[in-house]
């Protein structure tokens, strides 16, 4: 069984090459470039990626309806939001790695927060400026203690968040496709009940994949449901709010800030009013990044999903 690993990005690249190498019954083929892709991936019975850009998945679609063997398709991050866009045909079978960086975009997520209810964004314009001031800093920094958080998504994610975030004394709100039953004495609503959820709330973290239902669920109108002076984070994907009524919370002071790993659109162009926008930290989409653990569950389950194919193919017909 010939697999292609395309390593388009960093996450479990080293963890995931060492497992396969080891993996009898497959023939490896490592791609960089996309010209190595078109040439490796009609042949190839899997592929493994990342999730793919619109332009990856292009390439992707391109060649598997021109022809080949393709028979499974594996992603290594946890969202896989542009494998649609690669318009496989039914009989392809896809995977992908749900909860392998969860606790880093958790911690990413919590730096963003933290950054923000401190004011050290301008704490590093004063530093950089060798300003000692605290009188606008001390007036403006404030504690999370005692505030309502809204988590939307209870996911990998959302659950490792209530988990730290239980630790500082906070009302935590999950908002999910699904009541869970895990959720434990958090409250819990479901996508439709979004306003309610948001009703109050001081801080909003994005965590849930993107489809039709949660395109652009947090509405301007959602926004306003918040407390003034509140925060969003969104570590989840740029479309999940709208970013016009973002702009607008922030510019009228609505919202206290917001944290970005993710914009629409993605990568955020030079002179996006998104780049100016007032006490708004971006960070180009990197959350998941930097944990050896992560790497490793990503080599395991892609062993995982390649041992399912092989058992596969041992089957007779």
């Amino acid at each position: 069984m010939k697999v292609v690993y395309w390593p388009n990005i960093p996450l479990g690249r080293d963890e995931l090459i060492a497992v396969l190498q080891q993996v009898r019954g497959i023939d490896l083929e490592i791609v960089k470039t996309r010209e190595e892709v078109a040439l490796a991936l009609p042949t190839a019975h899997g592929l493994i990626s990342a999730n793919p850009s619109p332009e990856e998945a292009a390439l992707i679609a391109s060649i598997v309806k021109s022809g080949g063997v393709l028979q499974w398709m594996h992603v290594v991050s946890s969202g896989n939001d542009g494998v649609p866009l690669c318009e496989l045909p039914p009989e392809i079978r896809t995977s992908n790695t749900p909860g392998a960086t969860a606790n880093a975009v958790g911690d990413h997520a919590i730096a963003l927060l933290f950054a923000l209810l401190r004011g050290l964004p301008m704490a590093w314009e004063q530093q950089r400026a060798q300003t000692w001031s605290k009188g606008v800093l001390s007036r403006q920094a404030t504690s999370i203690e005692g505030k309502t958080v809204t988590l939307l998504g209870h996911g990998a994610i959302g659950q490792y968040l209530a988990k730290v975030l239980a630790g500082f004394d906070v009302n935590i709100r999950f908002v999910s496709r699904s009541l869970s039953d895990t959720a434990g004495t958090a409250q819990s609503f479901q996508l439709h009940q979004i306003h309610e959820a948001l009703k109050g709330a001081d801080v909003l973290i994005c965590a849930i994949s993107l489809s039709d239902l949660t395109m652009g669920i947090v509405s301007e109108t959602a926004l306003r449901q918040m407390n003034a002076g509140g925060i969003v984070i969104n570590v989840g994907r740029g479309p999940l709010v709208e970013r016009h009524g973002l702009l607008r919370c922030l510019q009228d002071g609505h919202l206290r800030g917001a944290g970005l790993d993710v914009t629409d659109p993605e990568p955020l162009p030079a002179g996006d009013e998104l780049w100016s926008a007032p006490n708004l930290i971006i960070t180009p989409h990197y959350a998941g990044a930097g944990s050896k653990q992560a790497g490793a569950r990503v080599a395991a389950v892609a062993e995982s999903v390649i041992a399912s194919e092989l058992q596969r193919r041992a089957k007779p017909l």
